[in-house]
């Protein structure tokens, strides 16, 4: 009788799994005579056990922010017997009374901290006490890590913090935290060490900034200040200062507004001094007909797509051209020849100014200057953003723009971190390098906007109080009116003065910013008033510093 194909499949599949079975058998007798399974064992590899946190230094390799060990005083308070007789004993070596060590112990339920940091002068003393009394298991003297920021205020908000961990929670040392602090090393070291970190800050200049920026506090009480010292050759971050400040030591008393970062993360309208970068984009475009003196009558009218806008000036200024433009401050004529000029090529010289762009420094954060494509403008305002309202930027943008008023046009990346290295072997592992962000300017159009900053330091202009004996210091200033958000109108809102200096003007050092937002009191509150004055002190400065030599000197 034939077999049916049914029954074939069924006899191929019973051979099939017959083999299958076979093959298991075999292996699993096979490892039942090597004697089973083999494992493999693994170990965790070896780490450092201790991460030094790496030091931060200004250029001059003076100390900002340091690792430093502490000593401070705890108690277990579930072995404490006598806390009279306790507090009386360490009194002495904490700088408190019982009654304080009392109360500071009734804030904690079972470790509490009595003392966080004592003077390393008490140590023996305490120690011997501690075993006079028998409070071994009372007291304990525990070594923790902390930072120190020997600078104090000074560049504090620049720098920021660490928390008790020792990681890094604002400035610096958030930005910075994986050099600073990196993973422990896989290895036979028992400690890893952090990357040092140089700043382009140089603490003199620093020092500098500050007494100017606390000086302008103490007598126009503003809201806010900022300034920047820059290296006009190379783009390096000398000074940076923003009010109000903090003591970075004494963290705990510090309030919010105080560690902002005035100079690089507040956006605001820059006002009259943004008149520099305007005028130099007007003349390096060279549509406008700035060879015709404008006639300044205190206003200026125009035609803003079938209405009728003024624009006004503090007083008629009369005749003026390019560089008196800029030493009386004229709204008008630089409303007229912004008006001459192209929307889109005014728009896009600013542009290249960087006042669209953020600027990578090393910090956290990154604030972006603003202005609107001009397919938005209204008939107003690329006269209104020649003269600086209706954009946003910071003074970290307008410090960096002024590199491209230098004699050689080329706008320049700013930098904040000179070096990286190894603590152990001083291995350079990063170097900042002078960076041309874009070749932007013709040489005649940085020379004559620099004669304009000139001439504003002189006699008739609003720039002269940041002029100083023995050099050629070029300045602009700045009052602006800041817009309501709330009202939308600039009639309620509050001013910024603020004044931008170049030194030497002919071939320019530094770069000098600072600015001050709604100062308050008598008398005339302009950039001329408030700013200059200060951007004179720092010069004097600079000079008795020996980073610049007046003309007349006489060097053996």
């Amino acid at each position: 009788m034939a077999t049916s194909p049914k029954r074939t499949y069924i006899h191929a599949f019973s051979i099939a799994i017959s083999l299958i079975l076979g093959i298991f058998l075999v292996r699993f007798g096979f490892l039942m005579i090597s004697g089973g399974q083999v494992y493999k064992t693994y170990r965790n590899p070896e780490v450092a056990q201790n991460v030094v946190r790496g030091t931060i230094y200004d250029r001059n390799q003076r100390i900002l922010a340091i690792q430093t060990p502490y000593w401070g005083v705890y108690l277990h308070l579930n072995q404490v017997e006598d806390m009279q007789l306790v507090s009386e004993v360490l009194a002495p070596f904490v700088q408190m009374s019982p009654a304080e060590i009392q109360e500071q112990a009734a804030k904690y339920t079972t470790y509490a901290q009595i003392k966080k940091n004592i003077d390393d002068r008490q140590l023996d003393s305490l120690r011997s006490a501690i075993a006079e009394y028998g409070l071994q298991n009372q007291v304990t003297i525990e070594k923790r890590l902390g930072r120190t920021y020997p600078a104090r205020f000074h560049a504090s908000q620049t720098l920021g913090f660490t928390n008790v961990d020792q990681e890094g929670i604002e400035g610096l040392e958030l930005s910075q935290n994986s050099y600073l602090a990196p993973y422990p090393e896989v290895g036979s070291e028992n400690t890893t060490y952090g990357q040092d970190i140089t700043l382009t800050l140089d603490l003199d200049i620093q020092y500098a900034l500050d007494v100017q920026l606390q000086s302008i506090a103490d007598q126009y009480d503003p809201d806010y200040a900022m300034a920047i010292v820059m290296d006009a050759k190379n783009g390096d971050i000398l000074g940076m200062s923003s009010y109000p400040w903090y003591d970075v030591n004494k963290l705990s008393t510090s309030e919010s507004n105080e560690r902002l970062n005035h100079a690089i993360n507040y956006l605001y309208e820059p006002g009259s001094v943004f008149k520099l970068f305007s005028m130099a984009s007007i003349l390096q475009i060279g549509e406008a007909d700035t060879s015709q003196k404008f006639d300044c009558d205190g206003s200026y009218t125009f035609d803003a797509g079938g209405s009728t806008v003024t624009i006004n000036c503090t007083t008629a200024h009369g005749l003026v051209d390019v560089q008196q433009m800029l030493a009386k401050s004229c709204n008008g004529a630089i409303a007229n020849w912004a008006l001459q000029t192209d929307p889109q090529a005014f728009y896009t010289m600013l542009k290249r100014f960087g006042f669209t762009s953020s600027y990578d420094i090393g910090l956290p954060s990154r604030a972006r200057a603003y202005i609107a494509d001009p397919s938005t403008w209204s008939g107003r305002s690329e006269p209104t953003i020649a003269f600086g309202q209706e954009l946003l930027l910071s003074a970290l943008h307008i410090a960096t723009a002024a590199t491209a008023l230098c004699p050689d046009g080329q706008l320049l990346q700013p930098h904040l971190i000179l070096s990286r290295s190894n603590p152990k072997t001083g291995e350079i592992l990063y170097e900042r390098k002078r960076t041309v962000l874009d070749d932007l300017l013709d040489t005649s159009v940085t020379e004559e906007i620099r004669e304009g900053m000139y001439l504003d330091t002189q006699p008739g202009g609003t720039g002269t109080r940041a002029d100083v004996e023995g050099l050629k210091v070029g300045a602009k200033t700045g009052t602006a009116q800041l817009l309501n958000e709330e009202t939308k109108s600039y009639e309620d809102g509050t001013i910024l003065t603020s004044t931008l200096a170049m030194v030497p003007i002919d071939d320019p050092q530094y770069i000098i910013y600072i600015g001050a937002g709604n100062p308050k009191g008598r008398g005339s509150l302009y950039g001329a008033n408030v700013a200059a004055p200060a951007i004179g002190n720092v010069i004097k400065t600079l000079v008795s510093q020996g980073k610049l030599v007046p003309e007349d000197t006489t060097i053996l």
